[in-house]
């Protein structure tokens, strides 16, 4: 009766251990996964502002010399358009909690607890 017992002891023993295991591979898959995920996200942006960039530069550019042709002197174009990117860059400076650090720490929280993992949502199905 001693001998099956430490045999049980040992099996249980192995058993939580491999589901220990699994648990740890699993965690690290989904780590994978998630840092995986926000990594692309980043690099697609960050392409995608890059080229927004040029984009952007070579209008202002534009907008900046119909100004000057317009208005027949040369520079106000810039001036306007160098007033308009400070006006853009104040409001946006005001309003960053609201349109950069709520986002980013909302798809975050996505990202890392998906809605059909979220252990509030269990409740609700």
């Amino acid at each position: 009766m001693d001998n099956s017992l430490k045999e049980e002891l040992n099996n249980g023993k192995d058993d939580v251990q491999d589901y220990l295991n699994a648990r740890l591979n699993l965690l690290r898959l989904n780590m994978a996964e998630n840092f995986s995920k926000v990594i692309s996200g980043f690099i697609i942006k960050s392409v995608i502002l890059f080229i927004l960039f040029f984009a952007l530069l070579f209008v202002s550019l534009a907008v900046a010399n119909w100004l000057n042709v317009t208005y027949d002197y040369p520079g106000i174009g810039f001036i306007f358009v160098a007033g308009f990117y400070l006006l853009f860059i104040i409001i946006f400076w005001m309003l960053r909690h609201v349109l950069i650090e709520k986002p980013i720490i909302q798809s975050m929280i996505e990202i890392f607890f998906p809605p059909e993992n979220n252990y509030y949502n269990k409740g609700d199905e």
